[in-house]
C-alpha cells in the first residue's frame, strides 16, 4: 500500500467514513480506532522503509555528487543573500553566465516546490481539524476527540457504553478514578434516595469496585495517560 492511499484511508478514517468490517494489510478491522492505529503502524513501517532506501542512495557515489551540489547550492544561494551586488552582470555583449542561469532556474524550482509543499501541509491540518470527533466528555471536562461513527455523535468506544447505560441508574462510563468517584457517590444518592432494593445496590457496588480495581489495567486508561 502506497503512502498517498495510507494518506487518504487515515483521512477517511479520521472523518468517521469507512465501512467496518474491513481488511487491511490480512486483519480484520471493526473500527474507526482500529484502522487509524493500524494505518499508523503502515505509515510508520513504510517510512523506515523510505529512510532506509534514501541512506543507501546517500552512499551512492551518484548520491553524494547530488548531495554535494545540494549544498553547494544553498551556500552559494546563502552567499548572494549576504552580497547581493555578488550577481555577475557582464558590460560585454554575448558574455553569458550559464552557470548562475541554472541556478536561479533551480532557485524558481526550488521556491515553487516549497510553496506547493507548504500548500499540501496545510490542506492536510485543515482536513485534521475539520474531522468530525466524539463528542462524549470525561468527568474532568476533556473531550474524548477520537473519530465519531458516521452518523452518530460518539466514537465506537462511548457509542458502546451509551448502548449498555443501565436504565434505571446511569453511573457513566467509569473510565477513570474521576468518573469511578462520581459512580459511588450517585449510588450513595440512590440507597439514600430508596430508589435501589437492596438486591441492586450490592450488585451495582460489586461493578463500581471491578472498575476501580480494572481502570489502570485497561487499554482505555493507557491512552488517556498518553
Amino acid at each position: 500500500m502506497g503512502w498517498t492511499t495510507i494518506e487518504r484511508q487515515m483521512e477517511l478514517a479520521a472523518q468517521g467514513k469507512l465501512t467496518f468490517p474491513m481488511i487491511i494489510d490480512g486483519q480484520q478491522i471493526h473500527s474507526a480506532e482500529e484502522a487509524l492505529a493500524k494505518y499508523r503502524e503502515l505509515n510508520e513501517r513504510d517510512e523506515r522503509v523510505r529512510r532506509i532506501i534514501r541512506e543507501k542512495w546517500r552512499a551512492t557515489p551518484g548520491g553524494k555528487l547530488c548531495l554535494e551540489m545540494y549544498q553547494k547550492f544553498q551556500e552559494y544561494k546563502a552567499y548572494l543573500q549576504q552580497n547581493p551586488n555578488a550577481s555577475p552582470q557582464s558590460s560585454f555583449v554575448g558574455v553569458d553566465f550559464h552557470e548562475h542561469d541554472l541556478f536561479k532556474e533551480g532557485l524558481l524550482a526550488m521556491r515553487a516546490y516549497e510553496r506547493d509543499r507548504a500548500e499540501k501541509d496545510m490542506r492536510n491540518l485543515r482536513r485534521a481539524q475539520t474531522a468530525a470527533r466524539c463528542e462524549h466528555r470525561h468527568a474532568d471536562g476533556r473531550r474524548c476527540g477520537s473519530p465519531r461513527i458516521r452518523g452518530k455523535k460518539l466514537c465506537h468506544r462511548h457509542q458502546g457504553m451509551e448502548e449498555v447505560k443501565p436504565v434505571k441508574l446511569d453511573l457513566g462510563p467509569m473510565e477513570d478514578p474521576d468518573s469511578i468517584q462520581m459512580a459511588i457517590m450517585k449510588l450513595q444518592r440512590a440507597v439514600i434516595d430508596g430508589t435501589l432494593d437492596p438486591k441492586a445496590t450490592g450488585q451495582l457496588a460489586y461493578t463500581i469496585q471491578l472498575a476501580a480495581w480494572n481502570v489502570t489495567r485497561t487499554k482505555m486508561a493507557r491512552e488517556m495517560k498518553e
